[in-house]
């Protein structure tokens, strides 16, 4: 007779402890439900997002369209606009035509018109211009291409956001997979690996459910319109120079969206030009914070927050900073720039003249000829001009604010021009005057709008590069300032002379000028004379 199997043998013991696992299975079927379940939201939101993305980059594009056919229309009409200028300015140099036709005689043809005949028929003819209503149309077109440009750039942020966020959600489905995994494969095992497999599993979901959420909860950049009109028409009063008009509309802009980076960015700029009206034209600086204090550099440093990846605003941010003092800020700002676009060389210009500032003219040299470097391959043009002339600006502040390194600025100020008289006249220069020969500046003044001055040399050897840079200065004891259309650059040989009679159109006027006259890249007098009373603080 055989006997009953005692209750503490292995085999029982051994499901009894299988109980646990199995208490487990009903909850795993309700986890895969609720996983499949949060596994289908999280596919609506992508699908979500992927449309929106789609829909975004369809706008965007139509709008990219628009902006480039408003930016052709403007640019037809401004060439418009220039030869209608051009036509109002030759019309006293014309003899005026009736309006029958043929020039304007008297009766029988053999005697011309009176001097108030003739007036009359250039009346006629410059009121038959339509300027005023091309240049109204003109100030609307610039507007328009400025708000579909700023429009199509604040869908194409949108549309990168939704992209991003659909993305996210894919990446989110795929972790959610393995949680579903890991669930599933609880039923599969058994024993004490059931609930490990189980309790990872919802870890997993748990985390994918978080992950989802504050996916969700990210906002989307929308720009209101009113914000980009706001901001095209400061864009456009700022080119106009109607920087006071510029700076109201961009506060009504971040009145409008507080997150909208342009509007700071925009509003820095325009800032700094309203504190130095003439800084475009000439690079004078007439506010001694260079318009710090007016709040550019917290509106450069607040688009920079909202926008990283603007290389202007990290320039315009090292520029604001030198002028400041500020020669860390400056260089740091400027390096930012040049990680991000390191094929434009102002904002290596200016790290130069900081690092000058610093004391550190090696640095500074080190760095100017990398900005240099970049226009090895290119043409003389108004670009280039620009260049050096703000460079020329950089060193003259420093003469004057750093008086430790206005020597090396000097030096530095007069390699560059060598450079540049180089590269216009296509020949190196010795960097040494001729041992023969002069050349003097003579009668240098600026009087009713007008600089006057006589540039005469007298038995220079043939071909003797020849450079005269014209200065501004329209703050007494303050730096000068040397505009990028005031330069000369010749080959000349024997005697000769040069006369200039040239109208300045300045909001600061200057209390003197000064120019510098090189020959073979060298400098060999530096002439002043006198200017107007200050018409800027």
């Amino acid at each position: 007779m055989s006997e009953a199997p005692d209750k503490d043998a292995g085999g029982v013991q051994g499901d009894e402890g299988d109980e646990k696992p199995e208490l487990l299975k009903p909850w795993v079927a309700i986890t895969l439900a609720a996983i499949a379940l949060l596994g289908a939201g999280l596919a609506i939101q992508q699908t979500r997002a992927s449309v929106n993305e789609a829909n975004t980059a369809r706008e965007a594009t139509r709008t990219a369209v628009q902006a480039q056919s408003a930016s052709v229309i403007e640019g037809s009409v401004q060439q418009l606009e220039s030869d209608l200028v051009a036509e109002d300015a030759f019309i006293p140099f014309r003899e005026p035509f009736l309006e029958g036709g043929g020039p304007l005689l008297l009766a029988g043809g053999a005697e011309p018109a009176t001097e108030a005949q003739r007036q009359a028929a250039i009346r006629a003819t410059e009121e038959a211009l339509p300027t005023e209503r091309t240049e109204a149309a003109l100030r609307g077109l610039e507007q328009d291409s400025a708000f579909l440009s700023l429009k199509q750039s604040a869908l194409a942020e949108t549309r990168g956001t939704w992209n991003d966020r659909s993305t996210q959600y894919t990446t989110v489905i795929a972790f959610l997979a393995v949680a579903l995994f890991l669930v599933g494969f609880a039923l599969v095992v058994g024993g004490p690996l059931r609930p490990v497999f189980y309790a990872i599993g919802i870890v997993f979901a748990l985390v994918c459910l978080g992950w989802g959420a504050y996916i969700h909860s990210l906002s989307i950049p929308e720009t209101p319109d009113p914000a980009i009109e706001a901001t095209a028409r400061g864009q456009v009063e700022t080119g106009a120079r109607e920087y006071g008009e510029a700076v109201a509309s961009f506060d009504i802009a971040v009145d409008e969206d507080g997150d909208y980076a342009p509007a700071y960015a925009s509003r820095a700029i325009a800032r700094i030009l309203a504190a130095n009206p003439d800084f475009v034209i000439t690079g004078a600086v007439t506010e001694e914070n260079f318009g710090a204090a007016e709040g550019a550099i917290d509106d450069a440093v607040r688009a920079l927050e909202l926008n990283d990846r603007d290389s202007v605003t990290y320039a315009v941010l090292s520029l604001i900073a030198f002028y400041a003092g500020e020669y860390d800020q400056s260089i740091a700002a400027a390096d930012e720039a040049i990680a991000i676009n390191g094929e434009v060389p102002d904002s290596r210009l200016v790290k130069s003249a900081s690092q000058l500032g610093l004391g550190d003219p090696d640095a500074a040299s080190e760095t100017l000829n990398a900005a240099f470097d970049l226009l090895d391959d290119a043409q003389p043009s108004p670009r280039t001009r620009a260049l050096v002339s703000d460079y020329v600006n950089y060193m003259e502040w420093l003469i004057v604010a750093e008086p430790d390194v206005a020597e090396e600025a000097a030096a530095f100020e007069q390699f560059l021009v060598a450079a540049e008289t180089g590269f216009n006249l296509d020949r190196e220069l010795s960097g040494e005057a001729p041992a023969r020969g002069t050349a003097r500046v003579q009668d240098l003044r600026f009087e009713n709008g007008r600089l006057r001055l006589t540039i005469a040399w007298n038995n220079l050897p043939p071909n003797t590069a020849l450079t005269a840079l014209g200065f501004e200065r329209p703050i007494a004891d303050r730096a000068w300032s040397q505009p990028a259309d005031s330069a000369l650059f010749r080959s000349v040989g024997g005697s000769g002379r040069q006369v200039v009679d040239a109208e300045l159109q300045r909001v600061c006027k200057p209390t003197g000028v000064r120019v510098d006259l090189y020959l073979n890249g060298e400098r060999v007098q530096t002439e002043t004379g006198p200017g107007v009373r200050a018409t800027c603080p």
